[in-house]
C-alpha cells in the first residue's frame, strides 16, 4: 500500500470520527433549536471570524508554507524550522491585530453582513462575533502547527484535532447555553479552538518548532512564502463567500433561511471532509516533492490516479445522498425526541441539500486541483478562477432567490462549484498538457455506469422497505435508509467489479486485509 494511501486512510479514519461528531452537532442543534433565530444568529456571527480565517489562513498558509518548508528541510533542517518559527510569530501578530479590529468594528460589520435582521438580533450577533473573534487567532496558530506536522508526513494529530473542537461546541449547548445563552455556544467554540491548538503543539515542538524564538522576517524563505501567500489571500473560498452571500441575502428572507442552508451545507460537507480533503491533504507533500525533483511525468500520473480515487468515492456518494436526501434530513437535524425541527424545515432543508449533492463530485476534485497549482508554486491561476467563480455565485444567488426562494442559494453554489472545478482542470491541462485524459475518461465512465446501477437498486430498496416499517417513526426511517445504503454499497461494488474498476478490487483487498488482521488479533487474544 502506498504511503499516500496509508496516510489517506489514517486521515479518513479520524476525520470520520470528527464528522460523526459533526453529525451529532447538527442533530443537537436541530433538536434544540430547529431552524430558529438562535441558529441564524450563531451562523451569522461565525461569518466574520470564519471569513477572516479561511481567506487568510485555511487553504492559504499551508499551500504557501509546505512547498517552501519541504524545500528548505531537504537542505538544512535547522533553517527550515527557523522559517517555521518566524511564520508562527508573524501569524500571531497579524491575526492578533485583525482579531482586535474585528471585535472593535463588529457592530458596523454585522449591519453589513445581516442587513435584514432586526435591531435586537443584530446586537446579539455583534456580541457573539466579538467572542468568536478569538477563534481565528487560535486556529491560525494551530494551522502553522498542522503545516509543520504535515510537511513531516505526520497526519494523526491534525486529523484528531477537529474532533475536540466539535465536541466542545456540542458540550456548550448543554452546559453553557442554559447559563449564558447563545454566547455560551460562542465560548464553547473558543475552548474547542484552544484544544485544537494544544493537542498539536507537543509534537510540533518535538519535531523542531520553537515558537517565539525567531523573527527572521527578512529571510529569503519567509519572503518566498509571502510571495506565494499574498495572491492566495485574494482567492475567495467559494464556501465562505457563499455563506457571506447567504447571510446578506438570507437575512432579508424568512427566518430560518440561514439555518437551513447551514444544516444542508454541513451535511453535504461530511463526505468531502472524510474522503476528498483527506486525499488532497495526503497528496500535497508528495506532489510538492515531484515538482521539487522536476518529475512532471510522475506528477501527472500521480494526479490522475488520485483524481480517479476521489471520483470513485464521491460520485456514488453524491448519487446516494441525492436519493436519500429526505431521510438524511429527517434523521440528523430532524432527529431525536421532542425535536424543534418541524416538517417545513425538513422539506426546505432537504431541497437545499439536494441542490448541494449535484456538485459534490466537483467539490471533491477542487481541493486536489488547487493543490496541484500550489505544488507547482502557482497561485495566480487559482486566484483568477476563484474570483470568477465567486462572482458567478453572487449573480446566480441574487437572480435565483427572486424566483425560487432561499433554497436556490444552494443551487447557485453548486453551479459555481462545478464551474470552479472545470476551469481549474482545463487550466492545469493547458499548463501541463495531457493529464492521462483517456485514463480519466474511461474510469469516470465506468464509475458513472456503476453509480447508475447502484441508484436503481437504492430506489427499489426504498420502495420495497417502506411498506414494511412505520415511516412516521425515527426507527422506521432509519431502517429504510440503512437498508438502501447497504444494498447500494453491495451493488456498487459488484458493478465496479463487473466493469473492471481497479479501485473496487483495491478497496476490497484493503477491507479483506483489515478483516484478516482484526480476526487474527481477536482469536489470538482469546487464546491467551
Amino acid at each position: 500500500m502506498s504511503s499516500v494511501l496509508r496516510s489517506t486512510i489514517l486521515i479518513a479514519f479520524f476525520t470520520i470520527l470528527a464528522k460523526i461528531a459533526g453529525l451529532v452537532r447538527i442533530m443537537v442543534f436541530g433538536n434544540q433549536f430547529g431552524d430558529s433565530a438562535v441558529v441564524d444568529i450563531f451562523v451569522a456571527a461565525l461569518r466574520l471570524p470564519d471569513l477572516l480565517f479561511n481567506l487568510l489562513i485555511l487553504g492559504t498558509l499551508s499551500v504557501a508554507f509546505i512547498p517552501v518548508f519541504v524545500e528548505y528541510k531537504n537542505k538544512n533542517r535547522a533553517e527550515a524550522y527557523e522559517i517555521a518559527s518566524t511564520i508562527f510569530n508573524i501569524v500571531l501578530i497579524g491575526m492578533g491585530v485583525m482579531g482586535v479590529m474585528g471585535a472593535i468594528f463588529a457592530p458596523a460589520l454585522t449591519s453589513i453582513i445581516v442587513p435584514g435582521f432586526d435591531e435586537n438580533a443584530r446586537a446579539e450577533t455583534a456580541r457573539l462575533t466579538r467572542i468568536l473573534m478569538l477563534s481565528p487567532l487560535i486556529f491560525s496558530l494551530s494551522s502553522v502547527l498542522t503545516s509543520v506536522l504535515q510537511s513531516n508526513k505526520r497526519f494523526l494529530l491534525s486529523a484528531i484535532a477537529p474532533l475536540f473542537y466539535t465536541l466542545s461546541i456540542i458540550g456548550s449547548v448543554f452546559w453553557l447555553y442554559p447559563v449564558l445563552g447563545v454566547a455560551g455556544i460562542g465560548w464553547g467554540a473558543v475552548i474547542g479552538a484552544l484544544l485544537h491548538f494544544l493537542i498539536q503543539l507537543p509534537q510540533a515542538v518535538k519535531l523542531g518548532l520553537r515558537p517565539f524564538s525567531t523573527f527572521s522576517w527578512q529571510h529569503a524563505g519567509v519572503k518566498k512564502i509571502g510571495r506565494l501567500f499574498l495572491p492566495r489571500i485574494l482567492a475567495l473560498d467559494l464556501g465562505q463567500i457563499s455563506f457571506l452571500i447567504v447571510s446578506i441575502v438570507g437575512s432579508a428572507l424568512a427566518t430560518g433561511t440561514i439555518a437551513r442552508f447551514y444544516y444542508a451545507y454541513d451535511l453535504q460537507a461530511v463526505p468531502l471532509g472524510i474522503f476528498a480533503i483527506s486525499f488532497a491533504v495526503a497528496a500535497f507533500p508528495t506532489m510538492s516533492e515531484f515538482f521539487e525533483k522536476r518529475d512532471l511525468a510522475g506528477f501527472k500520473r500521480f494526479f490522475s490516479r488520485t483524481a480517479i480515487q476521489i471520483l470513485f468515492l464521491m460520485i456514488p456518494i453524491s448519487v446516494l445522498m441525492l436519493i436519500l436526501r429526505a431521510q438524511i434530513v429527517r434523521l440528523i437535524p430532524g432527529g431525536g425526541p421532542g425535536t424543534a425541527f418541524d416538517f417545513t424545515a425538513t422539506r426546505l432543508t432537504a431541497a437545499a441539500f439536494g441542490f448541494f449533492t449535484l456538485s459534490l463530485f466537483a467539490q471533491g476534485l477542487t481541493p486536489l486541483l488547487a493543490r496541484c497549482f500550489f505544488a507547482l508554486q502557482n497561485t495566480v491561476i487559482p486566484l483568477v478562477i476563484s474570483i470568477t467563480a465567486a462572482a458567478l455565485n453572487i449573480l446566480l444567488a441574487i437572480f435565483l432567490t427572486r424566483y425560487f426562494g432561499g433554497e436556490a442559494l444552494a443551487l447557485a453554489f453548486s453551479v459555481a462549484a462545478i464551474f470552479n472545478m472545470l476551469a481549474l482542470f482545463l487550466a492545469l491541462r493547458r499548463r501541463l498538457g495531457d493529464l492521462h485524459d483517456n485514463f480519466l475518461l474511461l474510469h469516470t465512465i465506468k464509475i458513472l455506469i456503476a453509480s447508475i446501477v447502484m441508484a436503481a437498486a437504492a430506489y427499489l430498496t426504498l420502495y420495497a422497505v417502506a411498506p414494511l416499517v412505520d415511516m412516521t417513526t425515527y426507527l422506521g426511517v432509519l431502517l429504510q435508509a440503512l437498508s438502501a445504503i447497504a444494498v447500494a454499497i453491495a451493488v456498487y461494488l459488484i458493478a465496479g467489479l463487473a466493469v473492471r474498476l481497479p479501485e473496487t478490487s483495491q478497496l476490497l483487498a484493503i477491507l479483506k486485509n483489515w478483516l484478516t488482521k482484526f480476526t487474527t488479533n481477536l482469536f489470538t487474544g482469546l487464546d491467551t
